[in-house]
């Protein structure tokens, strides 16, 4: 009798044991992960320069891809720009409007989205990418930092460059404003009018990666190793001038390849 009691005694203590022993594992991955700091920087937004009123858009309708109706009118800069809209990020098509007041200081900058939209036709980048910052992002960056302010952005705001001031490369910025994905999801959630910006024909949702690629080295600014370290986004010499997207991870298995309206490719 002793000998049975021992028997179920190891037993039950066995089948205590064993849930434990399976929870300890996850429990082990939960705190590893949570001790994982976030990246300096996270993707937020990319703008392609484009032709006026953005002609270009017909591309990614044609992808099924749906328009913000909303054109966004960038006062004391001289550009206006239309935006495909994402949970947690957007794809911006952006073009000089001599309709738009270009302020006398910011005359220089005008001209240089003017280069930009003529990327065919010049050695200037059609691209730019924003960032936003997050709990790790240090005070300062390891390259030149500049910052730049217009009309639209509001009293004592500005956009922190991450390019030099002279480059013609792919321009790298942490902008005014980053997208706020608790706010677009609870637009999604109420539905209507704010929901249908963001409901797209062919299913995508989230921006999950994007990669540039510029046809010379010097396409690429000095941040673009510090980008890359970062994880916020691809930066690379390649053949011509090229933004790769990748939407949901691709969970689609897709690829929309907009060229030749769009330097771009969108993986979703």
């Amino acid at each position: 009798m002793g000998g049975l009691l021992r028997s179920i005694g190891i037993a039950v203590a066995l089948a205590c044991a064993l849930p434990c022993a399976l929870a300890a594992p996850s429990a082990r991955a939960a705190r590893a992960a949570a001790a994982v700091p976030p990246p300096p920087l996270v993707l937020d937004h990319a703008w392609i320069a484009v032709k006026p009123g953005a002609p270009e858009r017909r591309a990614l309708e044609r992808a099924g891809f749906r328009i913000n109706p909303a054109v966004n009118r960038h006062d004391g800069q001289g550009t206006a720009s239309i935006t495909v809209e994402f949970e947690n990020g957007f794809l911006e098509l952006l073009w000089p409007d001599d309709s738009v007041p270009v302020s006398p200081e910011l005359m220089a900058a005008k001209a240089k989205f003017v280069a930009r939209s003529n990327w065919r036709e010049d050695d200037w980048s059609p691209f730019a990418v924003g960032f936003r910052r997050t709990a790790a992002t240090p005070a300062s960056f390891p390259f030149e930092t500049w910052n730049v302010t217009a009309d639209w952005m509001g009293a004592g705001r500005s956009i922190e460059m991450l390019t030099p001031r002279a480059s013609h490369g792919v321009s790298l910025f942490i902008p005014v404003n980053g997208v706020d994905e608790a706010a677009n999801l609870a637009a999604i959630r109420a539905g209507g009018p704010g929901a249908a910006i963001f409901r797209h024909p062919n299913g995508a949702r989230r921006l999950t990666a994007l990669r540039i690629i510029s046809p010379t080295a010097a396409g690429l600014p000095p941040a673009a190793e510090y980008i890359r370290t970062a994880g916020a986004a691809g930066l690379d010499e390649g053949r011509a001038w090229l933004m790769e997207v990748t939407l949901d991870h691709a969970a689609q298995r897709r690829t929309a390849d907009l060229r030749p309206d769009l330097p771009l490719m969108i993986h979703y």
